[in-house]
């Protein structure tokens, strides 16, 4: 009997010692992984071009600051949008929240939950509304397409917009147009197309909208409020055989760039959002150095045209725009 109550007295006193030896080594990661700062992007469509860029932008601007970033794809849904910034807010409890594309309206709860856990959020494409520090404009470059398709394609015709309202760039993107379109006497159909399926409803509005619009009759085109939409015009162009109707977009996706190469798409405006989404994460170290003194502001960077008579020097510009 004592033999056996030795052999478990220096069993227990055995086991003390590993769980002493092991304690620091747990606690010293424990303390490096929480010393990394967080970033949690919050996007609209993640596979989409332009999104992709933005976070691009943002994920490389946090990394060289040494930020880790985790993205979450709500796949234009609000009450995702909602769910990912509450649960960045609580259960992972990032240090900094960009939440792409969507109407600060729209994400009212998400935003709560960043405020009451003294998070900040920028916003690509939003409203400067309590809790978000910085956002980046979206009405400028629907000015910029609208103007530049009136330039080229007149004010007089029939045009078919492809728009998508939940979306907040696309939003005001819709909001210039219309209101450039209402003082032109350009004949203006509109279809809103949905998310997920955006190609397939470009294509299949456009068809519908071709064939009371027959080849020979009129002065026609199809504007995308971003680009995807705009390919599935494309399509069914092609599928139609149809080559008298202009294609105007946003954004310049490779596929979207190529087609203007190829004389597909008409014209594009691109917008650079890899440097947006750079300096909607430098808003977010800049107002956090800048404390209770930083005042929420609006990153203004303009599009650049491209069309056929542009796009080869647009791509000396800019080698890796097609990959």
């Amino acid at each position: 009997m004592k033999r056996t109550m030795t052999i478990l007295a220096l069993a227990s006193v055995a086991m003390l010692g590993l769980a002493g030896c092991s304690a620091p080594a747990n606690d010293g990661g424990s303390s490096g992984q929480a010393s990394q700062k967080t970033l949690g992007i919050v996007a609209l469509v993640a596979t989409d071009a332009l999104n992709a860029a933005v976070i691009k932008g943002a994920t490389e601007a946090a990394e060289a600051a040494g930020w880790t970033v985790t993205v979450t794809d709500t796949q234009g849904s609000p009450d995702k949008a909602n769910a990912a910034m509450t649960a960045f807010s609580t259960t992972q409890k990032v240090d900094a929240i960009l939440v792409s594309a969507f109407a600060s309206s729209s994400i009212g709860g998400g935003l709560a939950s960043a405020k009451t856990a003294g998070i900040p959020v920028v916003s690509w494409g939003g409203e400067l509304v309590d809790g978000i520090v910085a956002t980046t404009s979206a009405l400028k470059v629907g000015e910029d397409s609208v103007d530049a398709l009136l330039t080229d394609f007149g004010d007089s015709g029939d045009v078919l917009a492809l728009t998508y309202h939940t979306g907040v760039l696309c939003l005001y993107r819709g909001q210039a147009f219309d209101e450039a379109i209402k003082k032109t006497d350009i004949s203006l159909v509109s279809n809103e197309v949905a998310i997920p399926g955006q190609v397939e409803d470009g294509t299949n509005f456009t068809a519908a909208w071709l064939a009371s619009h027959p080849e020979g009759s009129g002065n026609y085109a199809v504007w995308g409020a971003w680009d995807e939409p705009a390919m599935g015009a494309i399509a069914a162009l092609k599928q139609a055989g149809r080559t008298d109707v202009k294609v105007y977009s946003i954004n310049g996706s490779p596929a979207a760039l190529q087609a203007v190469k190829d004389g597909t798409m008409t014209q594009i405006i691109w917008q650079d959002g890899y440097t947006e989404g750079q300096e909607l994460f430098q808003s977010v170290l800049d107002s956090d150095k800048a404390g209770d003194s930083w005042q929420p502001k609006t990153i203004d960077v303009p599009g650049v045209l491209v069309d056929s008579d542009t796009i080869d020097g647009f791509l000396a510009e800019h080698p890796d725009a097609l990959t």
